[in-house]
């Protein structure tokens, strides 16, 4: 297919509803940074060129190739999660790469490169079908999510687990097999919670904090009081916006805004909620609502074996963020350290997720033709 004929077929849609989303969290950043002139928006706004740029060059190149080029992308995407743990930056974690001016963070990245890994490999196997035959995608995975913890980064290692069991059971592994996996998972995350040095006492602490919420202790008071200044701070500022939200200048909220940690980056939902009320943030969950089926309907629509594995790994990882990321900031998860696709500020963030979008494009954009077996099976 032409390079014309792929930008005909493309569903612009989605990157519509990805550059309105985009609006809103530069909007929210303004607002963190008390000022639409503020350095973190101005940013955001290069980062979107950027990211933008990036998405429509992944779309003019045939997806397939990219497929065809997982393994020198893993090796290089692994390469860098092993760099940054000797030359990474950064003031509470080396998360960061600086490349000239810029600072990059690896594993963000990786996310998108496993994606297509996971999707290479799976299309046309049936080795996934047996139980041993899920050894290899579980290596592949849990290989850059045991580096990405070591940097330490909680979060996006998380993001990488729900990605490979929706990757898998797409590409017809047996649901029975996956839950022994998953049982297996959670023996695992349970023995790294007590053995000392594979997490943080910071990273326990909060989960903990999360744990006991409703615990009357002196102890477990004591523990949310010192994690929990972060959550309380975001709910403040939330519950200020009200209906319709409300100036900077009303109600004490450029107050509130600036005594929320992170508020331009994971926190940054508190803060365009108190700026834009209720209403706002049902305008936002229904743009990600939208969004999100726009991804899902061309997962249905794709017979290619390895095209549907991606639209279906980029749906997993941008709503399990999505889902973890306003969980955390509304309490109803532990705080993680997640960024809200689209919205939250960071450039390797932003541009990553752009560049999953063009992956999309370029697949739901290549004729309906069907390669090989079709991915579901009978389980």
């Amino acid at each position: 297919m032409s390079g014309g004929d792929r930008w005909r077929r493309a569903n612009w849609s989605l990157l519509v509803l990805a550059l309105l989303l985009t609006g809103f969290g530069i909007a929210a950043i303004a607002s963190a940074s008390e000022g639409l002139r503020s350095d973190w928006a101005w940013m955001q706004v290069r980062w979107v060129v950027v990211g933008l740029a990036g998405c429509l060059l992944v779309l003019a190149t045939p997806y397939r190739r990219i497929v065809q080029a997982r393994w020198a992308l893993y090796a290089g995407g692994v390469a860098l999660l092993v760099l940054v743990l000797f030359k990474g930056t950064g003031q509470s974690a080396g998360r960061w790469i600086g490349v000239g001016a810029f600072r990059m963070q690896p594993s963000e990245f990786m996310k998108v490169i496993l994606v297509v890994a996971l999707a290479g490999m799976l299309r046309y196997e049936r080795r996934h079908y047996r139980l041993k035959g899920l050894v290899g995608p579980l290596a592949v995975t849990m290989l850059p999510v045991a580096l990405v913890m070591k940097q330490p980064d909680l979060g996006t290692a998380l993001l990488l687990v729900p990605l490979l069991f929706a990757v898998l059971y797409a590409a017809g592994a047996r649901v029975r097999h996956l839950g022994v996996v998953a049982g297996m998972g959670l023996v695992a995350g349970l023995a790294m919670f007590f053995i000392p040095g594979i997490l943080h006492d910071y990273q326990k602490d909060r989960i903990l904090a999360y744990i006991t919420e409703h615990t009357d202790s002196e102890a477990a008071a004591l523990l949310r009081q010192s994690q929990g200044h972060q959550l309380h701070r975001g709910l403040v500022a939330a519950g200020l916006g009200g209906f319709s939200g409300v100036s900077q200048e009303e109600g004490g909220v450029a107050s509130a805004v600036r005594d929320i940690p992170e508020r331009h980056s994971d926190f940054v939902f508190p803060v365009f909620a108190a700026r834009f009320g209720f209403l706002g943030v049902t305008m936002l969950l229904a743009l990600y609502l939208l969004f999100l089926g726009v991804l899902l309907s061309t997962a249905l629509r794709v017979r290619e074996p390895s095209g549907r594995l991606i639209v279906v790994g980029v749906f997993t990882l941008l709503s399990s963020q999505i889902v973890v990321n306003l969980g955390m900031t509304l309490g109803l998860l532990p705080v993680v350290g997640v960024t809200l696709p689209f919205f939250s500020y960071g450039g390797s963030s932003l541009l990553t997720t752009y560049l999953a979008i063009g992956l999309v494009l370029g697949v739901g954009a290549d004729p309906p033709v069907e390669f090989g077996r079709t991915t579901f099976e009978e389980r």
